[in-house]
């Protein structure tokens, strides 16, 4: 989406590969047109979730547009047709378990960037070997763009400039069971495609 979760926890900054995006000074992020693109994101839903979402309400520019969530892929375009793209899920999936999240502390990915991150304590490494699986064995041809830039999972907080820095010392806990697909509309909206389940 034109959301940042496309590309996590930056370390380069300036023009990206044509047809990703590129670097934008007045707003210290990167411009994406994703309209019609798909991603793969675990929908978060934490006890304490609310606290999130006040902070996304005043400094995330799609937090109308999409509910919060990590992003376990970037934005892509593919071949693949969106029942096929279910069924290679599905088989990767099959090597995993349901697994817990921790979250806690808020960190900047880029220098000066208005991006805020909520950090994920627990676990990301699993999220991390998802991603890996999936690039590797559904959507390969993409796998050297993500690998360009530093993929680290986290909850995009902010992504406009703020009136003083977020404070947030809370923890936030939660299983991750499942997966979804989303396709990406022409006004950023999240049209979600499935849901699957982590099983084994």
């Amino acid at each position: 989406m034109s959301k940042m979760d496309g590309v996590g926890g930056y370390k380069k900054i300036g023009t990206a590969p044509e047809g990703y995006g590129t670097y934008t000074e007045s707003r210290n992020t990167m411009a994406f047109d994703n309209t019609n693109k798909r991603d793969v994101l675990i929908p978060v839903d934490f006890p304490n979730i609310e606290k999130i979402k006040e902070i996304q309400k005043k400094y995330y520019d799609i937090a109308d547009k999409i509910e919060p969530h990590i992003a376990v892929t970037f934005p892509f375009d593919s071949d693949i047709s969106d029942e096929e793209l279910y069924e290679k899920l599905c088989k990767v999936l099959e090597k995993y378990k349901p697994f817990k999240i921790t979250c806690h502390g808020v960190s900047t990915p880029v220098g000066e960037s208005n991006y805020r991150f909520l950090n994920i304590i627990e676990n990301k490494n699993i999220i991390k070997d998802l991603s890996d699986d999936i690039y590797k064995n559904i959507i390969p041809e993409h796998l050297e763009y993500r690998d360009r830039y530093n993929y680290e999972p986290h909850i995009s907080l902010a992504n406009m400039p703020l009136d003083e820095e977020i404070e947030l010392d809370d923890t936030f806990e939660m299983t991750v069971d499942s997966l979804y697909v989303e396709r990406i509309g022409s006004n950023d909206e999240s049209i979600k495609l499935y849901d699957i389940d982590i099983r084994r």
